[in-house]
């Protein structure tokens, strides 16, 4: 005699029995991941670096898909292609692929060299940075009758460190530094993978799509099935267009102080508006964090120059937020500002640099999805409430 035939399957001894069941088995299986948590971490680690191709593939499909659909109906429109045979859609991803790799070439070719130069320069002429600092501190001092007993120990310091240790090595800083940026290029292939996989899923996005929805439909109720949509839908939209339009807002506002620098004959122009481009992607934290470390090194070159610097950035600032951000990004989030600035924190603290960027699209994302469901349940109730109501009178 069978314990569960078809018979009793369906009665309250068997749904017990396999409630429980799954309860321990799912408790050895927690049990065993946290007693072997780095054996665990190690592994999903390695997972991971093996399907990273992959992993940048989706990053790049997600954000070239929007430029690719544009060019495909430009296309489709102008030399009347049928939907059907795919031409306008492989038309927009060798256009936006060729310029993308083309800008990473003119990247390469010209920007780094110029960059490593002018690091290389900056640090061997350091330590005569550190002097005319040093001096014009004293004449401070000296001025105001003040004993700058604190300045010779730290310049002292800071001077045999320099002289013993970054000038003598400067050859091995600057060679591990090419190093790292050549160490880049070992990514090439995996990068080549990356944007095969990319060209792939942008082409055939329809299937791909039909697939997860039966996915979804398959293994989830359709309750469920519609907040997985219309979540990922809500990221899609808001994480796509903040970060396109947060991309195109930095470019800008790093083209702008390059050209500002070189008017007005800032040393390192380059790498100050590069700098600057790149923490401006970090929302509401990132023109401190370029702008801070910028204006200790124009101090000890000249403090005139870092003054200058100060309100150069100040102004940029003001005409990013108040103008270019607006007008680029919009009301993309429609967060108010102490929840950007919560999930900056929050995200920042948890995943670091990465976290801060992508920090407030995502959080938009999870706080819009709580107001619908909590929008939804009060809906509910006070349809039950006008219910009893009426029932009442």
């Amino acid at each position: 005699m069978k314990l569960f035939s078809n018979s009793n399957k369906n009665s309250e001894y068997y749904k017990i029995f396999v409630a429980v069941f799954l309860a321990i088995v799912s408790s050895i299986l927690v049990y065993f991941l946290i007693d072997n948590i780095n054996t665990v971490i190690g592994f999903i680690s390695k997972i991971i670096s093996i399907l990273m191709p992959v992993i940048i593939g989706i990053v790049f499909a997600f954000f070239f898909n929007p430029i690719v659909s544009k060019l495909e109906r430009l296309f489709n429109k102008k030399i009347e292609i049928k939907k059907k045979n795919k031409l306008g859609r492989i038309l927009g991803i060798l256009c936006t692929y060729v310029i993308f790799i083309f800008l990473i070439i003119l990247f390469l070719k010209f920007l780094v060299p110029n960059l490593l130069n002018s690091i290389t320069i900056m640090i061997n002429n350091f330590p005569s940075y550190l002097d005319s600092f040093s001096n014009y501190v004293r004449d401070i001092c000296e001025k105001y009758n003040i004993t700058p007993t604190f300045l010779e120990e730290y310049v002292s310091d800071i001077n045999s460190i320099i002289k013993k240790i970054i000038v003598p090595n400067i050859d091995i800083i600057i060679n591990n530094l090419a190093a790292g940026i050549s160490g880049v290029i070992n990514w090439i292939i995996n990068f080549v993978i990356s944007i095969i996989i990319s060209i792939y899923l942008i082409y055939d996005k329809e299937n791909y799509s039909n697939g997860i929805n039966k996915l979804l439909n398959a293994y989830c109720s359709k309750k469920v099935y519609n907040k997985i949509i219309k979540t990922a839908k809500e990221l899609y939209r808001v994480l796509g267009g903040f970060m396109v339009a947060k991309l195109l807002d930095s470019l800008i506002i790093g083209i702008i102080t390059f050209i500002i620098l070189v008017i007005f004959k800032f040393p390192y122009s380059l790498l100050i508006a590069f700098v600057i481009g790149v923490t401006n992607i970090i929302p509401f934290f990132g023109p401190f964090i370029g702008a801070i470390p910028v204006t200790i090194v124009l101090l000890m070159i000249d403090p005139t120059k870092a003054l200058e610097f100060v309100i150069i950035i100040f102004l940029i600032q003001q005409f990013d937020g108040n103008i270019l951000g607006p007008k680029l990004i919009g009301d993309k989030i429609g967060m108010k500002s102490f929840w950007v600035l919560f999930s900056i924190i929050l995200f920042g603290g948890l995943f670091g640099v990465l976290g801060m960027i992508f920090a407030v699209p995502i959080f938009a994302c999870i706080y819009e999805a709580i107001a619908d469901d909590i929008n939804n349940k009060l809906k509910k109730k006070n349809k039950v409430i006008t219910r009893k109501e009426k029932r009442t009178a």
